[in-house]
């Protein structure tokens, strides 16, 4: 009797797991959520705006410069993000349940290209044992790319005043997946031709 009662918690646990590791919870589906729109990006290079579209994000599609002129980049699906061609090139991950960390992988392998935690986004993988403030701020040095501000992404920290886009919508708080897309496009990363005059 002992032995049934000690696995009763055991198999509530399991009850759980497909809930949270199936195809039809997809906890890595961070691509879009409510807060999610329709944004153009243009360059602000140190603060200087030209107007320039470089990119415009719909629902699942990708442009190169405005939608109006019908350069599709890239496109998703579910947690994938496509060519044009269709020919598959990044996934985004959640690495652990119940975490504040996404991750942007290749496809088809265990590669981390970036990480987003809050309005940041980093280089590679993550590794902290607790995703808190002080822990995260101690990987700033090495592996900060960009931080995310209303309407504005900032090489780095934001602090440091080096503007490189401005977007017609708040995307500090759109999905982390939107912001992972955002760091591909920049970078060059996914398919994305990258951001002119850049190399990261």
């Amino acid at each position: 009797m002992r032995r049934a009662l000690s696995a009763l918690p055991l198999l509530s646990l399991l009850a759980l797991a497909p809930a949270c590791d199936s195809d039809e919870a997809d906890p890595g589906d961070a691509f879009r959520n409510g807060l999610d729109v329709n944004v153009q990006l243009m360059q602000a290079d140190g603060g200087e705006e030209d107007g320039t579209i470089l990119w415009e994000i719909g629902d699942v599609e990708i442009y190169e410069g405005s939608a109006q002129d019908g350069n599709l980049s890239l496109y998703i699906e579910n947690n994938t993000i496509y060519t044009a061609e269709g020919v598959q090139t990044c996934i985004i991950n959640a690495p652990y349940l119940n975490s504040a960390v996404r991750e942007v992988r290749t496809a088809n392998s265990t590669d981390v290209l970036f990480t987003v935690w809050d309005d940041y986004v980093f280089e590679g993988e993550v590794d902290v044992k607790i995703t808190n403030f002080g822990h995260m701020k101690k990987l700033f040095g090495a592996q900060l790319l960009f931080q995310f501000s209303t309407n504005e992404v900032y090489l780095g920290e934001k602090r440091d005043g080096y503007r490189l886009i401005k977007a017609t919508a708040d995307v500090e708080n759109q999905s982390d997946g939107r912001r992972l897309l955002i760091a591909a496009l920049i970078t060059g990363e996914c398919g994305a031709s990258g951001m002119p005059g850049y190399t990261f």
